[in-house]
């Protein structure tokens, strides 16, 4: 059994407002153990003049350097780092804009200290309701045979994240139909050596919205579907209709089950809650972080401390 169950969370929210470094030291301030650092945006775009990704190798990796020295002096972890989220468009000026930022999030990834870098596919939100199945399958298998090479030269993984709906089609992202993500995972994994740098990370939130629709499995299910391919976590709830990225125990998801299924499946990974955390305004942004931090510690104290484990924090 695993010892002391670690919380995560991602510093998405308090990047764009604070800066990075502030960022991280709010995280230590409402208690967790680890964060997910967020990578996308206008701030880490290649294109963007006045981005870090706009500059020399060397320089990205002695701003993220300086980043990485800030949270060791904090004992703060970076678990995991997120990505690019656009998926590739069959816009040929924005998809090699998009290889070029993941290159620059994988070697961010690596400067950080963090094993892995989630990634979003190919989605319906941009490619339409109503795009060829078979486009849909080879873009996606497009994107990530480009970009794992530079996962293998930085030594680092690429997660593919569960997708949920395309809300403004109201439909299952393509993607989401669990059937076609695991088809295209394994697609992918069997070239050349790309099962050893990609992953799977679960984004309960996302699970949940798909459930709706063709018959898709609850987000435990899709857990003890992935098995031991999961290696990180997008832990958040919701209503089902919509992405609200609420904290657990507060929407649909049977959280109990989920933990079941972590458990089943023998994940020993970070708990990275991925929340908005504006619910009560943005001037209670950190009230709300530490009050998710705490839910989730509690939770876990109540399931585990019962087997004889610890609870970081």
């Amino acid at each position: 059994m695993m010892q002391g169950r670690r919380v995560s969370l991602s510093l998405f929210p308090f990047q764009g407002v604070y800066g990075d470094i502030k960022a991280l030291e709010i995280a230590k301030e409402v208690g967790v153990d680890a964060v997910d650092f967020c990578l996308t945006g206008k701030r880490f775009d290649v294109r963007n003049p006045e981005s870090v990704y706009s500059r020399s190798d060397d320089e990205i990796a002695n701003y993220f350097a300086g980043i990485k020295n800030r949270a060791d002096e904090l004992g703060i972890v970076i678990c995991m780092t997120h990505g690019h989220l656009e998926g590739f468009k069959q816009i040929e000026e924005e998809d090699t804009a998009l290889v070029e930022n993941i290159r620059r999030d994988l070697l961010a990834t690596k400067i950080l200290g963090a094993p892995v870098c989630v990634l979003h596919g190919v989605t319906t939100i941009h490619m339409g309701p109503d795009c060829d199945p078979q486009l849909m399958r080879e873009l996606n298998f497009r994107l990530f045979t480009q970009v794992l090479p530079y996962a293998r030269e930085y030594d680092v993984k690429v997660a593919t994240e569960t997708f949920g709906n395309a809300a403004r089609y109201g439909v299952c992202d393509f993607f989401g139909n669990i059937d076609e993500f695991i088809k295209t995972f394994n697609r992918i994994c069997a070239v050349e050596d790309f099962r050893k740098y990609f992953t799977i990370c679960v984004d309960t939130g996302h699970s949940n919205l798909a459930s709706r629709y063709n018959a898709n499995p609850s987000p435990a299910d899709v857990i003890r579907m992935l098995g031991g391919s999961i290696s990180t976590l997008h832990l958040h709830d919701n209503d089902t209709y919509t992405d609200q990225h609420k904290i657990p125990m507060t929407g649909t998801i049977d959280w109990n089950d989920v933990f079941d299924a972590l458990d089943e499946v023998g994940y020993s990974g970070y708990y990275n809650m991925e929340l908005s955390l504006k619910w009560f305004g943005g001037d209670m942004m950190q009230d709300s972080a530490a009050f998710a931090v705490k839910v989730m510690k509690h939770f876990l104290k109540k399931r585990y401390n019962t087997k004889g484990e610890t609870v970081d924090g």
